[in-house]
């Protein structure tokens, strides 16, 4: 069994280049992944802001703050 999935190592990387509808579909599904990890990443940081927020109030003020 070969070690590569395709015949080729960048026989993916050919056809995106030598079919447009396929890169057309390419093009799409990465744009969607990476408005995913743009998402995701944005959650993330809401969720560390409010923990932040959370830990300074109790600091600060002996209060737990808001909770979520």
């Amino acid at each position: 069994m070969s070690p590569h999935p395709h015949p080729h190592p960048l026989a993916e990387l050919v056809r995106i280049e030598s079919d447009p509808a396929y890169r057309a579909l390419f093009c799409a599904e990465l744009d969607a992944a990476i408005q995913d990890r743009f998402a995701n990443r944005a959650a993330v940081v809401a969720e560390v802001q409010a923990a932040a927020d959370q830990l300074r109030a109790l600091i600060l003020h002996g209060e737990p703050g808001p909770s979520t």
